[in-house]
């Protein structure tokens, strides 16, 4: 197995991205939203534990449909109690949505009084350590997404934090993720240790650089079931283990 050719496919398949196809919603409206507004991209991506990605980074475009508006100024003076009938009233949820509320309230807490309204702010000429460490002080978030979050930060807004650790830098595991590794023969089961072993191997210096990908695959070609092998980007290095 050719591990250097499949992280250069990989990384090939990255390069190919657009911008859309890093935040894909359920309505064509919600995409803009979260590409253009900070506050709304720093929401979705608080919320991403459990849900499917297009419901994740439709949820701001949904809630500002509800509120008239997504000012976090506006926003940090409701009441949790409040924030609870907001997301009771979303169409698409996020999985856990008990918790959702204190985790919009912690974040929205932090725009305002830290960084004056502004979530762009929470990451713009700041270190990789610093977007982390202030992004893990929100109900919810963990390793997995914060991680996420520096690299779609990187993707998206076209930024480059020169302190990152990419060594250290692992992949988000999930559903996708996981299949694609495992039917790519070089995990040794679907699961979150093996998936994250796996990329590292592939990717040593950066693990996290072959995420986007491996996610995208897993969503366009590799479908659990009946997968689109012919038409996806690493076939050729593809050992096609049926899971």
């Amino acid at each position: 197995m050719d591990l250097n050719r499949m992280k250069q496919q990989l990384l090939d398949c990255s390069t190919n991205f657009e911008s859309d196809q890093l935040f894909p919603t359920v309505v064509p409206e919600a995409a803009p939203l979260v590409m253009t507004d900070p506050y709304a991209f720093a929401i979705a991506i608080c919320l991403d534990r459990g849900t499917k990605a297009d419901i994740i980074w439709t949820i701001p475009y949904d809630m500002k449909n509800i509120l008239g508006h997504l000012n976090p100024s506006r926003i940090h003076k409701m009441s949790q109690e409040e924030l609870t009938d907001l997301f009771g009233q979303l169409k698409r949820r996020p999985r856990y949505v008990n918790a959702a509320p204190r985790t919009v309230k912690e974040l929205t807490k932090l725009v305002v009084e830290e960084f004056g309204g502004d979530a762009s702010l929470m990451w713009l000429d700041k270190p990789a350590g610093q977007v982390k460490a202030t992004l893990l002080r929100v109900h919810g978030v963990g390793e997995g997404i914060a991680n996420m979050a520096i690299l779609l930060i990187e993707a998206a807004f076209g930024m480059r934090f020169p302190d990152l650790d990419r060594p250290r830098m692992d992949i988000k595991a999930d559903v996708h993720t996981m299949r694609v590794l495992y039917r790519l023969g070089v995990a040794a089961q679907e699961s979150e240790w093996a998936a994250m072993d796996a990329a590292r191997r592939i990717s040593p210096e950066f693990p996290g650089a072959i995420d986007g990908a491996l996610w995208h695959i897993g969503r366009t070609w590799c479908f659990s079931n009946i997968p689109n092998c012919e038409d996806c980007c690493v076939q050729s290095v593809c050992a096609k283990v049926e899971v």
